[in-house]
């Protein structure tokens, strides 16, 4: 009994049948399998051997570099602090220039935003104050009495300087 395609593996064991493909072709299809590595590789005893001998090295170039003596020691530590204290000197005046130059650079730029705001208050206030004088002269002639309105305005007389009587130089 040969279907297309694959026979079902339950059905082929139970008959004692071979799998057949749909090419005619006997056996299993090959199937990928996956190799499954440790992530973390086993120290080989030489590495392990190598590590010790390097660990004892170190700590015999250790006590290599150190004095003989504790006056030589403290010789030595007390240079080291000396050196390690300029460094820190050095470190904290670099800083506070820093701080001092960021300090003035933000001041400069709060002082160009308080000029751009005084800029805009002075222009806000007075078209605020053209407005308020336009809105003034528009109420002025709206509470005019109406014979005022119709009858032509009178000039103020401007004084010529012969009225006064003087000599006019």
């Amino acid at each position: 009994m040969v279907a297309p395609g694959w026979l079902g593996t339950r059905l082929a064991i139970e008959e004692g049948a071979r799998l057949l493909r749909a090419d005619g072709r006997k056996g299993l299809a090959a199937r990928k399998t996956t190799v499954r590595r440790s992530s973390r590789r086993r120290p080989t005893t030489r590495k392990k051997a190598t590590r010790q001998k390097s660990g004892r090295n170190a700590v015999a170039q250790l006590e290599a570099e150190l004095p003989p003596n504790l006056r030589d020691f403290s010789r030595r530590a007390r240079r080291g602090l000396t050196r390690l204290e300029k460094r820190v000197d050095t470190a904290r005046r670099d800083a506070r220039r820093r701080w001092t130059r960021l300090l003035r650079d933000a001041s400069h730029q709060l002082g160009r935003i308080e000029a751009e705001g005084e800029r805009r208050w002075r222009k806000q206030s007075r078209l605020a104050r053209r407005d308020a004088v336009r809105m003034l002269r528009r109420l002025e002639r709206a509470i005019e009495p109406p014979l005022a309105r119709g009858a032509p305005r009178k000039k103020t007389a401007r004084r010529a300087s012969g009225e006064l009587g003087g000599s006019g130089i």
